[in-house]
């Protein structure tokens, strides 16, 4: 993956604005800046389907005031394999609504009723906190597994322990035996051995 903030590259920034001709204005005044690569989501087309066919560094979302329904389509993006990091510019606050797009996948809630002449630390900072919120994502995701993992072996040794009347080491070793003569995890092999032991139960 490239370098998002070498010197000399460009930050490709895709600008969706539900009013049409406040979006032209923004997109032509982000052109200034020679650092950013902008793109629009033209007339008709989702958000999704842009994100898919620019694929941007960074979203940008410019709305007058952030409502439910103008939050799905974000929404809709950070459930998807294309999911991509959204900062949000809105005129209004609204408490209740600033969660709610949070809980869609913003990463960077903006109020303000201009653009500042230099809006790249906000795009780049919505850019961090989204990496960061994927590696916390992925670090939790990873420790969620390790620990259904752990217990499916777990599982495996008593039900090995009770069926063959053996110690919890004794189970151990026969699931890293299994393992190493199948070519397979230890977890996987628990599993068969659950699998099996069900299959027999119900027969």
């Amino acid at each position: 993956m490239r370098d998002r903030f070498a010197p000399g590259t460009r930050l490709r920034v895709l600008v969706a604005d539900e009013n049409p001709r406040r979006g032209r204005a923004l997109s032509e005044a982000l052109h200034a800046d020679a650092s950013l690569d902008v793109l629009t989501v033209p007339p008709g087309t989702a958000l999704i389907d842009a994100v898919r066919d620019y694929r941007p560094d960074v979203v940008l979302v410019d709305m007058n005031r952030a409502d439910r329904d103008a939050l799905d389509s974000i929404r809709a993006l950070s459930r998807s394999a294309l999911e991509r990091p959204v900062a949000l510019f809105v005129d209004e606050d609204d408490v209740e609504l600033m969660e709610t797009a949070f809980d869609t996948g913003i990463c960077s809630y903006n109020v303000l009723e201009a653009l500042p002449r230099d809006v790249k630390p906000l795009l780049r900072a919505a850019i961090a906190l989204y990496a960061r919120f994927r590696r916390t994502r992925d670090e939790l995701s990873e420790a969620q597994r390790v620990l259904a993992e752990r217990g499916i072996i777990e599982q495996a040794k008593r039900c090995f322990m009770k069926n063959e009347k053996t110690s919890e080491a004794q189970a151990y070793r026969w699931l890293q035996r299994r393992a190493m003569q199948t070519s397979r995890r230890i977890v996987a092999v628990a599993e068969a051995y659950l699998a099996a032991q069900k299959k027999d139960e119900a027969s």
